[in-house]
């Protein structure tokens, strides 16, 4: 019997408390997250019912400030030139990208702002697919870099007949 209590004890697992509490603060940084990205859209989204007269409005206004060719040109509803400046790049520090779209079908006026500095953080060409069924934009490499060379301007201009308007620019 003196030689079972001898034996040596078994160490205490302290690694279990450690992985629980690692896993515990994974979930709250996550929660934490999907509240932080929530408040940030409901902050920078605006969303307004609106005639097709005011909308058509809207967009007039900001396509008047900025004269010129957007880096898009559609033609038949797909992306066929994308006009990149060859030049000097702009000297104009740009802070953010703006959207506006109409959506007929409800009447409503969606205005969004992304900080620049959001996108700056994205490697690789934008892809514009994903908002717009049916848009096919695996010849469109549209960087970033490529926006900001530019400088401030319209981005996208495109018109969908009887799905609504969307108009991106940046500042």
């Amino acid at each position: 019997m003196s030689e079972m209590n001898d034996a040596p004890r078994k160490p205490k697992r302290k690694w279990i408390p450690i992985v629980v509490g690692v896993l515990f603060l994974l979930f709250v940084l996550g929660v934490g997250a999907v509240v932080f990205t929530a408040a940030w859209f409901r902050n920078h989204m605006e969303v307004a019912a609106t005639t097709d007269m005011d909308a058509t409005k809207a967009f007039d206004e900001v396509k008047a400030r900025f004269p010129g060719q957007p880096l898009f040109e559609f033609r038949d509803g797909e992306p066929k030139a994308l006009e990149v400046p060859a030049g000097p790049a702009s000297t104009v520090s740009l802070t953010t990208l703006h959207i506006l779209a109409f959506d007929d079908d409800e009447g409503q006026l969606a205005r969004i702002e992304v900080p620049f500095w959001i996108l700056r953080l994205k490697s690789g060409p934008i892809a514009f697919s994903s908002w717009a069924s049916g848009f096919n934009d695996e010849r469109v490499k549209l960087r970033v870099e490529d926006i900001e060379r530019r400088g401030p301007g319209i981005v996208l201009d495109m018109t969908q007949p009887r799905e609504g308007r969307v108009l991106i620019w940046a500042e």
